[in-house]
């Protein structure tokens, strides 16, 4: 264990050295979600002190820190980030040498705890206060974290030899530079000559001072609020005051007042601008277990039954009810109960309860019905970490649906504000937990610097969140040039299990209710029978997900070129088993179309043009799915018939959404269209294709010869050459007016290997 332990306890020395002959970085407050600032103040002790060789506690508030490679407090004993493992880590030694902690893979043999590899550094936002405790405890080296008033996790303990350190100056900063760290606000810091009890974590977190639990009664020797010295006074530096016992330390805040900005939340807070002044500590608090922040829960039917895990330190019994706040929408559902006769004095609390989908949700919690009302919470305990029920969106499959696009496309689509995403690790660099609501990087579709989100996406969370009323979580699997095979077990899995891990995280409370496909050019270059892949695909995620639960957004094809690769029959094939797929698959499949206007880099890849088009396809397709009053019927509309009409030919189109016929371009010819009558050993040219009504099309054949025709339609690589939509004849296709304009299309002439796709004269299809 020993040999383990000592490199990266030299290396925390190490970087402690840095530190101090360079210039710390401290973690400074956010403004809009971004740390706007150039420069930044730094946090140093004017003196130092040294822990004891009996039990002490270090505390420390973190409100919203998620540094690469930060350092929270740095001294004999340092908290830092690793941004190799995304997790927070404890480590140090005393005066003799020995070890607190590692922080590292030491800590996997022997140790309790239920992360003994470090705490995962979730984004937090201004929505939960963190509260980080380091102790020592009875021979035990300790980690505890308690976030947004919670029960505190037991990440790591230890029995080892621990004793006194010399006298040190202690720092609260960022290892690297500004451009490393992504947001910070270290909101309170605490040092005291006694173990702190569990029940106090939770009172604190839940609002208490350190100086108000009983377990630090007279032992707080450094306490610094942090919120309450930000914009307090313009020294620079600004001596702070130690609130604790110990006059002889304070804390030098190092930079102008105007490179900080007010905290965004307090711990304990029951509004999200109270000042300090205004939180008051609460009495008989009861503490649950907290969600990961921006989790998306799936409901079903229009809830989900969530289960609610903590404890409950009031004074004797009293019964404890719940309510969900929609702080954004000044929302509220009333007060249920969660468990009646609760025992108090920090007994368990376990209870599953329907919560209804909605907007992000934050939690209060109180206990009534005490005798004599003497444990009555004084007032609810409000725990402010973001959470919802509603709408879980997969995206899966080759890179031209579930790549992580650049973050040029990052704000296409306005965010609504009720959309959470985390995306795998293209292009984000900042590993977490095998958890996706902590692995990679999490975003409210906002913007560069986190990856951004494709307007593809943003389209269909944004979309389904109107239309369902509810947030949207979204998370994105793909695996290159994919066919379907590779996903559904005929070929292999690999790519659909590691997808299905992230959906089954947290007790599978990330299920699926839509996922995306999009049937590509692999599945066709292969002449795979996609109708049975489909099958397979769908009696996969029965059986994972559950029968009835989740829905397909199935794109059928894209329109490729020349380059790359596939015939326009193989094309078709594919297209015709999504469709019949779809029609015998009612509750689980959404046919969403191809997409038109497919500029191309490589021959598969779109451009930022034809996202324009599949965005809003896409996005409709999702609205269809919830609300089918407002949004199009993504089929559009069919050919169903046709009929010579002296040396013309008129083709009837059956809409299903809109009321009207349209094209891209008015005045040229309907692209997409070919006539035969020796069923396409030859085809008849088509001089003239233009609209004559709201629903029918008139086709001028060079010649029109005796005998039965069959005809055609279908788009996207007809045959000819050219790199473009246009020099291939297909950019003129058939829209129905409705939905955004050029996007909700007529489709391809369906049918069978038989008939091989076309229609007979005079004929239903």
């Amino acid at each position: 264990m020993k040999s383990k332990i000592l490199p990266l306890s030299r290396l925390l020395f190490a970087v402690w050295a840095i530190l101090l002959a360079s210039s710390l970085q401290a973690s400074v407050r956010m403004s809009a979600g971004i740390n706007q600032f150039a420069a930044r103040a730094t946090y140093a002790t004017s003196t130092g002190w040294a822990l004891p060789a009996g039990d002490w506690t270090l505390g420390i508030w973190d409100n919203n820190f998620q540094g690469d490679g930060g350092m929270l407090i740095n001294g004999p004993i340092n908290l830092c980030y690793d941004k190799t493992t995304g997790r927070f880590h404890v480590g140090g030694a005393d005066g003799a040498g020995n070890a607190f902690g590692s922080g590292g893979k030491a800590l996997k043999d022997g140790v309790a705890g239920t992360l003994p590899a470090g705490y995962p550094g979730r984004v937090t936002g201004k929505f939960t206060p963190r509260l980080h405790i380091i102790r020592r405890n009875a021979g035990k080296s300790e980690y505890l974290v308690a976030e947004a008033g919670h029960a505190p996790v037991l990440v790591c303990s230890e029995t080892r030899t621990f004793g006194a350190t010399p006298v040190r100056g202690w720092a609260l900063a960022s290892l690297n530079g500004w451009a490393e760290l992504y947001d910070g606000d270290l909101e309170g810091l605490f040092f005291a000559t006694a173990a702190v009890s569990d029940q106090d974590i939770a009172l604190m977190a839940a609002g208490y001072k350190p100086s108000s639990v009983p377990s630090l009664n007279g032992n707080l020797s450094v306490y610094f609020p942090l919120e309450t010295a930000s914009l307090a006074s313009p020294a620079n530096p600004l001596l702070l005051k130690n609130q604790g016992s110990d006059s002889a330390v304070g804390l030098k805040r190092n930079g102008a007042a105007t490179l900080f900005a007010d905290g965004p939340m307090l711990r304990g807070a029951t509004a999200e601008n109270n000042a300090p002044d205004q939180v008051t500590e609460p009495t008989n608090v009861v503490a649950l277990a907290s969600f990961q922040p921006f989790q998306v829960i799936r409901h079903l039917n229009g809830s989900a039954n969530v289960q609610f895990s903590g404890f409950d330190y009031g004074a004797g019994p009293a019964d404890i009810e719940i309510r969900f706040l929609d702080v954004e929408h000044a929302t509220s559902t009333p007060w249920q109960p969660l468990a009646a006769g609760s025992a108090g004095g920090g007994s368990a609390i376990q209870a599953t309860i329907p919560v209804p989908k909605g907007y992000w949700k934050t939690l209060e919690v109180r206990r009534v019905n005490s005798p004599g009302g003497t444990g009555n919470s004084s007032r609810p305990n409000r725990t402010w970490s973001r959470w919802a029920v509603g709408e879980v969106v997969v995206v899966w499959g080759d890179s031209i649906q579930g790549q992580m696009q650049n973050t040029s496309r990052a704000n296409i689509v306005a965010p609504n504000g009720f959309t959470a995403k985390y995306p795998t690790t293209y292009p984000n660099t900042r590993p977490g937990d095998a958890n996706p609501l902590s692995h990679g990087m999490w975003n409210l579709l906002r913007g560069g610097g986190m990856g951004g989100g494709s307007q593809g996406e943003n389209e269909l969370a944004n979309t389904l969140s109107a239309a369902s009323q509810c947030c949207v979580g979204f998370t994105v699997s793909w695996a290159g040039a994919t066919r379907l095979a590779y996903w559904n077990g005929r070929l292999g899995s690999d790519p659909y299990n590691t997808a299905k891990a992230y959906c089954l995280a947290n007790g599978g409370l990330n299920k699926p209710n839509v996922i995306t496909w999009v049937g590509n050019l692999a599945s066709a270059n292969y002449g795979d029978d996609f109708y049975a892949d489909l099958n397979r695909f769908k009696t996969v995620m029965d059986k994972d997900f559950g029968a009835g639960t989740w829905q397909l957004i199935l794109a059928p094809m894209t329109i490729v070129y020349d380059g790359s690769g596939g015939s326009p029959g193989a094309h078709h094939t594919l297209r015709d088993a999504c469709r019949r797929w779809v029609q015998d698959n009612p509750q689980a499949g959404q046919f969403a179309g191809v997409f038109i206007d497919h500029p191309t880099r490589d021959g598969v890849h779109p451009t930022d043009d034809a996202w324009n088009i599949m965005a809003p396809r896409w996005g409709n397709a999702a609205g269809y799915l919830r609300d089918p009053q407002k949004y199009a019927d993504p089929r559009a509309g069919e050919i169903t018939s046709f009929t010579r009409s002296g040396t013309d030919l008129i083709v009837q189109v059956r809409l299903y959404a809109g009321t009207a016929l349209c094209l891209k371009t008015p005045t040229a010819n309907i692209s997409g269209f070919s006539l035969s009558g020796d069923n396409f050993a030859t085809t008849i040219p088509i001089a003239a294709a233009t609209l004559i009504t709201g629903t029918s099309v008139r086709l001028t054949p060079a010649s029109l010869p005796a005998g039965a025709l069959t005809l055609r339609y279908l788009y996207g690589k007809p045959g000819a050459s050219g790199k473009t939509p246009a020099q291939q004849g297909s950019d003129n296709i058939l829209y129905v007016n409705a939905g955004p304009a050029n996007v909700v299309a007529v489709q391809p002439i369906w049918g069978t290997a038989a008939n091989k796709w076309s229609l007979a004269e005079g004929a239903p299809p």
